[in-house]
């Protein structure tokens, strides 16, 4: 147990975020990845209901600027070395291709 120098108590976390990136206290990734999908499939479901247009153009761009840009942020440091992890990323990808 930890104490700050005025003797307040600093409780264990199992979870801490730094800079939007969750890390866990066993140093998995897991966590921060499940989190960053269910951000994405969200946004691509926001994608998919704000915005009529189906052409390859307009969703290639709202792919890269909407969705991506969220499972790419700090990539190299969270890079994914489970093969669950990697599948859990690429779904969202393919979800979208899917239901584009």
């Amino acid at each position: 147990q930890y104490k700050t120098p005025k003797g307040h108590v600093i409780e264990v976390a199992d979870t801490a975020r730094d800079l939007g990136v969750l890390v866990s206290s066993d140093r998995s990734w897991s966590p921060h990845i499940e989190q960053t999908v269910q951000a994405a499939r969200k946004m691509a479901s926001w994608v998919f209901s704000a915005f009529s247009d189906r052409s390859s153009l307009v969703m290639l761009t709202l792919y890269k600027t909407m969705v991506r840009s969220r499972l790419e942020y700090c990539c190299p440091v969270w890079n994914p070395t489970k093969i669950s992890d990697v599948q859990k990323l690429e779904n969202v990808q393919r979800f979208f291709i899917r239901n584009r």
